[in-house]
């Protein structure tokens, strides 16, 4: 009896690691059309720009581009190290979305200092990663 449930649960882990990669594959491709798509409507805003009001139009373009962009660098990573995303690969991303926020963000001065903060402690944690969780590892499961 042990023996055939460790056959069926092989199989449905089989099965639910190959719909999840599967998954992964279609998000990606989704992300993709979503990625030129988004340079297209750029390169449209550029020809067109009339007005001051247009740059502003274009700088929230740039910064959709690369939030597609970052979500299609975590779809691919995941995808490479089998399901598995580094610690210190996500508090990256967390960084460069705060300091993308905080180029458009930039009316309210707390705002601002706590954007600020929150950067600061992301990068520390990523320095405490390296040097005390990870250290002298040179692999990059990790980066």
């Amino acid at each position: 009896m042990q023996k055939h449930f460790e056959k069926f649960e092989d199989k449905v882990v089989n099965f639910l690691t190959k719909a999840s990669f599967f998954s992964l594959i279609l998000v990606g491709c989704v992300i993709i059309f979503f990625l030129f798509r988004e340079v297209y409507y750029m390169l449209e805003m550029t020809i067109r720009a009339e007005t001051s009001s247009a740059y502003y139009k274009i700088l929230d373009s740039i910064l959709s581009f690369f939030i597609f962009f970052e979500f299609l660098t975590l779809i691919l990573t995941s995808i490479r190290h089998k399901g598995h995303v580094s610690l210190i690969f996500l508090l990256s991303l967390g960084v460069t979305a705060l300091i993308r926020v905080l180029l458009i963000y930039h009316d309210n001065l707390i705002g601002v200092l706590a954007i600020s903060c929150s950067i600061l402690i992301l990068i520390v944690g990523i320095i405490v990663l390296k040097k005390f969780i990870f250290p002298g590892d040179s692999s990059e499961d990790h980066l």
